[in-house]
């Protein structure tokens, strides 16, 4: 389920789904992480008018990047005093490194989301773990106790609320 720019509210999470543009070796890393841990590929949380991503590096874009692939989710008490703290806390960190090498050691171990040490690193993290970090530390509400998440493992936490692929009424198809 697609969202609209007019739906979003600062600190909420949006999950995105593997999409189908942009250059090949986007769409295979997509396509392993969805195969390793499917569907959610992609983490990344609503900021002050743009959405605060961990990708290479820590960086803003636009509310509507991911609109045609991404899904919004609330975070269960969350406050408009703490969707700031959380925006503050991450645009402290633009700028800051991807974990490249976490990506590389689980693809490695055939699992692109569980292994690595360093894809929770406070340093060196994964898109998933950012969002999940930005909401613990900034907000102080931890979305998962899941130490090493993948987007995929945000999505079932209860802290999120909004629908899923697999709720019915949602059918889930990978194109």
């Amino acid at each position: 389920m697609a969202y609209t720019v007019e739906s979003l509210e600062p600190g909420m999470v949006i999950l995105c789904m593997s999409g189908k543009h942009g250059p090949f070796w986007g769409r295979f890393l997509d396509d392993a992480i969805a195969w390793s841990s499917g569907p959610f590929v992609h983490a990344a949380y609503v900021g002050d008018q743009h959405l605060i991503e961990q990708v290479a590096p820590v960086r803003t874009a636009p509310l509507d990047k991911y609109a045609e692939n991404g899904w919004a989710f609330h975070i269960d008490g969350m406050t408009p005093d703490k969707a700031q703290a959380m925006i503050n806390w991450g645009m402290k960190r633009l700028g800051q490194h991807y974990g490249y090498r976490a990506i590389l050691e689980d693809a490695a171990l055939y699992d692109l989301h569980y292994w690595g040490a360093l894809r929770d690193h406070p340093s060196y993290p994964v898109c998933s773990g950012f969002v999940e970090r930005a909401a613990r530390c900034g907000a102080g509400i931890a979305i998962t106790e899941q130490p090493l998440p993948s987007p995929t493992s945000l999505a079932f936490s209860p802290r999120l609320i909004g629908p899923r692929p697999w709720a019915p009424g949602h059918g889930h198809t990978r194109g």
